[in-house]
């Protein structure tokens, strides 16, 4: 999965996040061990199991995230589970 997504992974990091190229590459370069620690903790599981693909796919996600130095910031006001009328995720007013 690292080979398949780590250049979208990084990308995004520019275009979406703002870094720099720089910025991107040494935040990819240090999740890789991470991802791979977190891949070698798993448990087996069987060979076709759907469930494997998801948690390797959130191990790079996590792998990523936790090796940013500079964290996105995400203000949410309203969502459904503290009572708000409606999620404000993603929401942007007009």
């Amino acid at each position: 999965m690292w080979l398949l997504y780590k250049q979208s992974f990084r990308d995004n990091l520019v275009s979406v996040l703002g870094f720099s190229d720089t910025e991107a590459d040494e935040t990819i370069k240090s999740a890789k061990p991470r991802y791979k620690k977190i891949i070698g903790e798993l448990p087996e599981f069987e060979k076709e199991d759907r469930f494997k693909i998801n948690i390797v796919n959130c191990a790079m996600f996590s792998a990523v995230i936790l090796s940013m130095k500079k964290k996105p910031t995400v203000v949410r006001k309203y969502t459904l589970a503290s009572g708000g009328q409606y999620c404000d995720c993603g929401y942007k007013k007009k």
